[in-house]
């Protein structure tokens, strides 16, 4: 197959994360890749992993310039499918995409991307062919938000990871390691976070937090950490693109987000063999089962939170062990790229069966 995937974003997110990974693990599997992006960054990292990408300026919705712009790639590198993420891509790539009767699919990153309007149903009916979506939660979220998406329509895949194989701890650092990699802003819930640690410090517990990331919260948690004195416990490490290297010198993840749809940040730490603390939200209890690979609360509950922390700093070495190896072993059976990656392809190639059908 000849698979394009376009994204217009221009900041860092999962959704980039996503498509470089599975286009990778496509092209192992002899599929053509071609990725279409606005961000100059994405499209060096995406030519770093040998990949075919080009540089789109969208300009405005239903650009004509820009549509044509799409026609004249997706004609030339005989496209049999395109995968397109936000509205913006429908409106552009995907109308090239239907003038030329190449199939569509949206992959839906948050059920909260979607609008019950005219313009998204004309465009949901007319351009997009099939959804994709990470997780089963979110699923159920459109089919029951929005009356237009049918049941058939929407397809379920899994993100995934290459675990890194390793012989789990059987010990926690001195003082015990946590990290986050979400974007530093309210809707990850940082603030609440920085409370939370405050509480820690006041009780005497020992620990020692990285923050990878960046956000409209950046300044103010650095001001907070200065002003408290946690600059003994709390690190900023900044925007890393790829800090699934460095995963493995921590012992816990933290995800402390209001709203998410399937977060690959628990992926990765996992992958790493780190139990995981998260707020329960969307598709996470999916991924982390209490007490076994991790520990789940209500988003927003910092006295809950602040027991989890106490509860990991205190943790035996056996129980770390188990959880660390549960964590792995998640990875290994349910969220194992290269078998994802097998799963997307059979779902493209059934996309492409059913338009080649209905064309007969």
């Amino acid at each position: 197959m000849n698979i394009a995937f376009v994204t217009s974003t221009k900041r860092w997110g999962g959704v980039k994360t996503w498509i470089l990974e599975f286009s990778v693990e496509l092209t192992k599997l002899g599929h053509n890749v071609f990725i279409f992006a606005k961000d100059e960054k994405f499209i060096n990292k995406a030519e770093e992993n040998g990949l075919n990408a080009f540089k789109i300026n969208f300009g405005f919705d239903y650009n004509p310039k820009t549509v044509f712009k799409f026609i004249k790639y997706f004609k030339e590198y005989n496209i049999d499918i395109a995968c397109l993420n936000v509205q913006k891509e429908l409106r552009s790539a995907g109308i090239a995409a239907r003038i030329l009767g190449v199939p569509v699919v949206h992959r839906v990153g948050l059920a909260s991307d979607m609008v019950d309007k005219f313009d998204f149903k004309i465009i949901n009916k007319y351009v997009t062919g099939k959804i994709l979506v990470p997780c089963k939660a979110m699923k159920k979220e459109l089919i029951n938000g929005y009356k237009f998406i049918k049941e058939k329509d929407v397809c379920t895949v899994y993100n995934g990871k290459i675990p890194i194989v390793f012989n789990p701890s059987t010990s926690m650092h001195d003082p015990v390691k946590f990290v986050i990699t979400s974007k530093v802003e309210k809707s990850k819930g940082h603030d609440y976070l920085a409370k939370v640690l405050l509480k820690l410090k006041h009780k005497g517990l020992s620990f020692h937090l990285d923050i990878f990331g960046e956000g409209n919260l950046s300044a103010w948690f650095e001001d907070f950490v200065k002003k408290n004195q946690l600059g003994g416990y709390v690190r900023f490490k900044g925007f890393e693109p790829d800090v699934k290297h460095s995963l493995p010198e921590y012992d816990f993840g933290l995800l402390t987000s209001f709203s998410e749809g399937f977060p690959n940040v628990l992926l990765e730490y996992m992958s790493a063999g780190l139990p995981v603390i998260s707020s329960n939200v969307s598709g996470v209890a999916e991924i982390v089962e209490d007490d076994f690979n991790g520990f789940l609360f209500k988003a927003g509950d910092e006295n809950k939170l602040e027991v989890l922390f106490e509860r990991a700093v205190s943790m035996d070495a056996a129980t770390y062990k188990k959880m660390s190896a549960n964590a792995l072993d998640t990875m290994m059976k349910r969220f194992n790229l290269e078998t994802n990656a097998l799963s997307l392809a059979d779902f493209f190639k059934d996309v492409i069966t059913i338009k080649n059908t209905i064309r007969k």
